[in-house]
């Protein structure tokens, strides 16, 4: 090779390394690819910003949780409250709904909805907005450790709840 190619394609190389560098040093956000699915950037570093994570063009954002007690005819239980804001971000419309989510206890069961309590569900429009409640029933002794989204056979995304 002669000296004219070699300092080419030195200077190829170091202008490549220099522009996937700068592109590396985002700490801002992390993308985590879960086998067979989508991205799913789980977005850190938001100052006292509320737990959210964009899946699918959708981001969704944890707003609050509420615990509350349950009076039922076999006694009381723990009702955890997730309040749900999701907004399309991406290029078509999208779904999302609470049946999208379960609640991980401690002892890793996976408890689906409260069909009792408030729902929702609908499809979101591309820039549009969907907020709404999901709710959890929990025995006695059963502690809360996770919000998981899974609208279909794979989880997409959870989040850390607070169990008191």
């Amino acid at each position: 090779m002669n000296m004219k190619k070699k300092i080419v394609t030195f200077f190829s190389l170091a202008l490549m390394g220099s522009i996937l560098a700068a592109c590396s040093t985002d700490d801002q956000a992390k993308t985590d690819t879960t086998q067979g699915s989508e991205p799913i950037e789980q977005i850190t570093d938001q100052s006292n910003a509320e737990p959210q994570s964009i899946i699918g063009g959708l981001k969704i954002i944890i707003d609050k949780q509420e615990i509350n007690q349950k009076k039922t005819e076999d006694g009381e239980q723990v009702l955890h409250t997730f309040t749900i804001t999701a907004e399309n971000m991406g290029s078509v419309a999208a779904g999302l709904g609470s049946i999208d989510f379960l609640l991980e206890t401690e002892d890793g069961d996976l408890l689906e909805l409260d069909h009792t309590m408030a729902m929702f569900g609908n499809e979101i429009a591309v820039g549009e907005t969907i907020t709404g409640q999901v709710s959890f029933a929990l025995e006695e002794g059963q502690v809360a450790k996770k919000l998981i989204y899974k609208p279909g056979e794979e989880q997409l995304a959870e989040w850390d709840v607070k169990s008191e």
